[in-house]
C-alpha cells in the first residue's frame, strides 16, 4: 500500500485518485477482496486503507524470520525446485533483508 501511495504522490496525493485507482492496482486475493466490498462506505482514503490493512494485516503478522526459514523442510510430495522457489519467496519477506551469502547458508541449514 505504501508503494501505491508513493507512486501517486506526484498527483498531489489527491484522495479521489488514490481511491479510484487502488482497485486496479490489486491482483489475486486482494483484488477479489476489493471486488466484494461495498465501496460506497469509503468516504475518504483512510477508510479504504484502514479496511484493507485490517483484512491483510495477517501477512505482516506472520512474516517469516531467519529461524523459521532454517526449519522449513521439503515435503515429500514437492519437487526440490518447488521447495527452493517457496523457500526463496519466504526469504524475500524476512525483515532486515538477507544478502545472498546469508540466504545460501540458511538454505543449506534447512
Amino acid at each position: 500500500m505504501k508503494q501505491y501511495c508513493n507512486q501517486l504522490r506526484g498527483d498531489g496525493r489527491k484522495e479521489e485518485l488514490l481511491m479510484a485507482y487502488f482497485g486496479e492496482s490489486l491482483t489475486g486475493i486482494a483484488s477479489e477482496w476489493y471486488m466484494d466490498q461495498e465501496i460506497s462506505h469509503w468516504h475518504i482514503w483512510d477508510d479504504l486503507a484502514r479496511d484493507f490493512v485490517r483484512q491483510f494485516q495477517y501477512n505482516v503478522d506472520i512474516a517469516p524470520d531467519r529461524n523459521s526459514l532454517s526449519i522449513l523442510k521439503k515435503r515429500t510430495t514437492k519437487s526440490f525446485r518447488e521447495y527452493a522457489i517457496k523457500w526463496r519467496d519466504q526469504a524475500s519477506r524476512v525483515k532486515r533483508p538477507m544478502d545472498e551469502t546469508e540466504m545460501v547458508i540458511i538454505f543449506l541449514q534447512a
